[in-house]
């Protein structure tokens, strides 16, 4: 075949040009696109559901780092939606720590993975329940003058479903303040926490049910004081007769009750004594009447009332008629 002269003449220097133009081409587009590579993290799959029913993880499979390779256009605009991390769960016979299959796919054509890992490691055991109470925590208590009288939660217990490891020593707790509180308190949906005998809060658990019924009596704080029997009268005695004396045994008495009442009582009356018509004394027992929230010890006690007559007037004498005078 015959070679024109124009592409012979000179061959060496026309190819030793050619390859440089390649050379100075390649530089100039990897200058401006080089290749790389990345690091890219992926989320693995580990729904309950996906894993044998017997068993359970520990704790979450962290996830997977995954180095990819490209243009430097090509891994700007890639997403990790293109990438695909399937888990061989089924591969777990037994529980304890286990290096676990996985497969990672690539729908990007225009990146590629180098090396990417093949399996996970994954801590897993038999999945159990226990049935624990729920405890009431009081972060702050009740105003001074104020107690708990009751407490209570329904349900009372709820099931904590997780490794079986981990569910010894688990505490099911609500909380609540009751700061400001007075009176009695409801919450109809308190959270249920679960914490460990450390008082750490644990989170790779389930509970059911998740919300419970709390319900708290709140009562005045109760203290006791002495106090005075003022006996309590209405009427008057009979035309002729007064109220001479009025006593009560015992005199005093012991109140009990809410502070916030019991500083407002120096005294407490009985039942009301009906004075009308009386002409003698009388010995009565009768009843205290103390405010409602409030007791009296004794409850009763005994009054004695004094009438007496109203003296009589003495008479005043007349005077006897003169002497007529002698001569």
């Amino acid at each position: 075949m015959h070679v024109p002269g124009f592409i012979t003449r000179n061959f060496r220097l026309k190819l030793g040009c050619t390859i440089f133009a390649m050379i100075t081409w390649v530089g100039v587009v990897y200058a401006g696109n080089p290749p790389e590579t990345r690091t890219v993290s992926l989320q693995v799959p580990q729904a309950p559901s996906a894993i044998p029913a017997r068993f359970i993880l520990v704790q979450p499979v962290p996830p997977v780092a995954i180095r990819i390779g490209g243009a430097r256009s090509s891994l700007d605009g890639f997403s990790t939606a293109s990438l695909t991390v399937k888990v061989n769960w089924q591969s777990v016979t037994t529980p304890g720590e286990h290096q676990v299959p996985i497969t990672i796919t690539n729908a990007d054509s225009n990146v590629e993975l180098i090396d990417p890992p093949t399996s996970v490691t994954a801590n897993l055991d038999t999945r159990s329940s226990i049935s624990t109470p729920v405890t009431i925590r009081v972060t702050n208590p009740p105003p001074q003058g104020y107690v708990i009288s009751s407490e209570a939660a329904a349900p009372a217990s709820v099931v904590i479903v997780g490794p079986e490891q981990q569910l010894k020593g688990l505490e099911a707790r609500v909380t609540v303040d009751l700061q400001n509180q007075k009176t009695n308190l409801v919450v109809q949906q308190a959270l249920v926490l679960i914490y460990d005998a450390r008082g750490v809060q644990v989170g790779d658990v389930d509970v059911t049910p998740g919300t419970v019924k709390v319900s708290i009596i709140v009562a005045a704080n109760q203290t006791t004081r002495a106090a005075a029997v003022v006996p309590r009268t209405t009427g008057s005695p009979a035309s002729g007769h007064y109220l001479a004396g009025l006593s009560a045994s015992p005199a005093s008495v012991v109140l009990a009750g809410p502070q916030d009442l019991l500083n407002a009582l120096d005294s407490i009356s009985t039942s009301t004594i009906s004075l009308q018509g009386l002409t003698g004394s009388e010995t009565l027992t009768l009843a205290l009447v103390p405010p409602p929230g409030v007791t009296a010890s004794p409850a009763t006690v005994t009054v004695t009332i004094v009438i007496n007559a109203l003296p009589t007037p003495a008479p005043t004498p007349t005077p006897s008629p003169s002497a007529p005078a002698t001569p």
